[in-house]
């Protein structure tokens, strides 16, 4: 799919056919599809969004798409301006925008999710995750995949859930701050580093004794129980902080 700006919603269910509703904010706004079979199952069905007038701008170039579509379908979708919402896949899903927000929440797939300046919100996702925005914020709760992956510039990360035995666990900001919220019985090995930020720990971490490389800034190295999954956190200048979930 692509889009200019509006709202996507997707959502599975347990049908084999997709259901496609698109709604358009002026009639110098088009909706194209390619051409179906006329018998058979689709392999792939492409929604482009045309502006007819080279002059319309603004919310005159929106068009609104709600999708329902069998579970295990994959996804890719370009929303320039606007916002995309995703729920109960277990399909692949590539989602892109500029400045609209995305929401993710139930999907088994591999998921690859970037914006330039919305907020990405990430839950309950179970396969491998790689999310990355410039200036907006990246939240991911309760994630059960063994591979997550997210990046910001300005942005803050937040994480809340547990940690996934042998997962690997990559977040980064350049000046967002970074907070990871876990339960007490998080198996972890962190290796957590900002050079102008801070360092907030409160959790009781059994220190590593050599750091296996000089770094000038502050850093922590060390493991929570058993340290079974491996947690990287990197902030130029914004602070990092590790906590417990509170029940």
């Amino acid at each position: 799919m692509t889009n200019l700006t509006g709202q996507v919603v997707i959502k599975g269910w347990d049908r084999a056919q997709v259901h496609a509703l698109a709604t358009t904010s002026s009639p110098r706004v088009e909706v194209d599809t390619e051409a179906l079979p006329a018998t058979g199952r689709a392999e792939k069905i492409h929604f482009d969004t045309h502006v007819l007038d080279p002059l319309v701008t603004g919310k005159d170039q929106s068009a609104d798409y709600s999708l329902e579509l069998p579970f295990g379908a994959s996804l890719e979708i370009r929303n320039r301006q606007g916002s995309v919402q995703i729920e109960n896949l277990q399909g692949e899903a590539s989602v892109e925008s500029v400045g609209g927000s995305i929401f993710v929440r139930d999907i088994t797939g591999h998921l690859s999710v970037r914006s330039v300046g919305g907020d990405i919100e990430i839950i309950r996702p179970s396969g491998r995750v790689e999310a990355s925005t410039i200036t907006g914020n990246l939240h991911f709760v309760s994630p059960s995949g063994s591979q997550l992956r997210g990046n910001t510039t300005s942005g803050k990360i937040i994480f809340e859930g547990d940690l996934l035995s042998v997962g690997n666990y990559e977040l980064s900001s350049y000046s967002g701050d970074i907070d990871v919220v876990c339960p007490p019985s998080a198996s972890f090995e962190l290796n957590a580093k900002t050079v102008r930020g801070k360092l907030d720990n409160r959790l009781a971490l059994t220190p590593k004794r050599h750091s296996p490389l000089p770094f000038s800034g502050n850093s922590l190295l060390g493991t929570h129980n058993a340290g079974t999954a491996t947690v990287e956190l990197s902030s130029f200048s914004g602070t990092i902080r590790i906590r417990q979930q509170q029940p």
